[in-house]
């Protein structure tokens, strides 16, 4: 791409006379802003003015996606039930928390069962839960809901806030999702909740990812057409991977990209259904798709 662009500019300039800098400076200003306009295969569409706004700005670029502050419907997903729990059980006086500031035991093996309920395991995995840790959705939803200013810790028990007293009050959930999203997305580390490393360019391309279900989300497609899409858009994330013996970055990188943004992203926040095509419990692989919901909380207003 770099031969690329120092051939267009050689052939821009080259054999031209200009009268000053300036005139020079203008030419390639022009050029340079062409090429930000100019749709990129690989970005489906997109140029790269506007992946830089996804990127830098994803929710400053009211041109290009909106995100309500309240929606229309009331939204379901395993982060908000998780969160209903949490402050159903928070709403009157508090919980308290251990010595070590999380969630009591006997409260977190009530909300596995409801859980468990609500999203059972096809396989049927059993998981002792002996600490809010050992829940790891509850925990994340928890350290989410603490970071979107919905919770707070004081005097050993964990209360709801004003802020949040207040969207219950006003819109329910339909006012609290998106706070708690924009708070995962900006403020959880999404790394956090695996143990592949961190790599925080695949959360800070997130909308990417809702941009790649807009565009083709309203049909069934492997969740291995996204990563693979993703990898073709962004393939310098090569360079981040670890590298490890038994398996290339490109394999790494699909494993990362489809637990961490497709499952524990997209499909716990309901923005995709997610169905599992392969047999067993064990390297997983699932056909995804688009909800509703998806389209609810982010408006693409890009033609």
């Amino acid at each position: 791409m770099l031969q690329e662009m120092k051939e267009d500019i050689h052939n821009l300039i080259g054999g031209q006379n200009f009268g000053s800098i300036e005139e020079v400076q203008a030419v390639l200003d022009q050029y340079q802003q062409q090429k930000n306009e100019t749709p990129v295969d690989e970005f489906h569409g997109l140029s790269s003015g506007q992946m830089h706004r996804f990127l830098h700005m994803p929710f400053a670029s009211p041109e290009l996606i909106v995100f309500p502050g309240i929606l229309e419907h009331d939204p379901e997903c395993e982060a908000l039930f998780l969160l209903s729990l949490l402050l159903e059980e928070a709403e009157e006086g508090g919980i308290k928390l251990t010595a070590t500031g999380n969630l009591g035991q006997k409260f977190c093996q009530r909300a596995f069962e409801h859980y468990q309920a609500r999203y059972p395991d096809p396989y049927g995995l059993k998981i002792a839960i002996r600490s809010e840790t050992s829940f790891e959705p509850l925990h994340a939803i928890r350290l989410t809901a603490q970071l979107a200013g919905l919770v707070r810790k004081y005097k050993g028990r964990l209360l709801l806030t004003k802020k949040c007293k207040k969207a219950m009050t006003s819109n329910g959930y339909r006012e609290l999702y998106p706070l708690l999203l924009r708070a995962y997305v900006r403020k959880f580390n999404w790394g956090y909740r695996d143990g592949f490393q961190e790599i925080p360019f695949i959360q800070q391309s997130f909308l990417f990812t809702l941009y790649l279900l807009h565009k083709y989300g309203r049909k069934w497609k492997p969740a291995t057409f996204y990563s693979d899409n993703y990898l073709q858009a962004f393939p310098m994330i090569l360079q981040e991977i670890e590298p490890k013996p038994y398996e290339p970055p490109e394999d790494t990188l699909q494993h990362c990209y489809i637990l961490r943004v497709l499952q524990r992203f997209a499909g716990f926040f309901g923005m995709v259904d997610l169905e599992q095509v392969s047999e067993g419990p064990i390297n997983r692989e699932y056909k995804v798709r688009a909800t509703g919901l998806m389209e609810e909380i982010a408006h693409f207003t890009l033609a």
